[in-house]
């Protein structure tokens, strides 16, 4: 079986990555041109509201999130991908509210145990 080749970016995938460092415009605008130029990056732009955040759009056929992270580590960046996740309004959550318990404000003597 041949390797399939993504010429037209049908499975573009988009992360966010937080870098640990604050770089300055120059910088910001030599790393976005060197990532751009990496095989099977397609976009790469920072949040205007957090200068440590950048989104990558790829196709996922040639490249993954993990090379993009080893591209940020060659870089000597320190990178993670964001794991924030939007919450979808129109799936309400299906499990029940839990029950807070503040057992931590009471001291450990006067703390009624607690059964099954």
């Amino acid at each position: 079986m041949t390797p399939r080749v993504s010429l037209s970016g049908a499975n573009r995938k988009t992360s966010t990555v937080d870098i640990r460092e604050l770089l300055n415009a120059t910088e910001r605008r030599r790393l976005l041109e060197q990532l751009s130029a990496k095989r099977g990056v397609c976009n790469a732009y920072f949040s205007v509201i957090e200068p440590r955040r950048l989104s990558v759009e790829y196709d996922a056929d040639l490249v993954s999130a993990l090379g993009i992270l080893d591209f940020f580590e060659s870089c000597a960046l320190h990178a993670q991908v964001s794991l924030r996740h939007e919450r979808s309004v129109a799936t309400p959550s299906s499990a029940a509210p839990a029950t807070l318990v503040d057992a931590v404000l009471l001291p450990a003597t006067d703390r009624p145990l607690l059964r099954a």
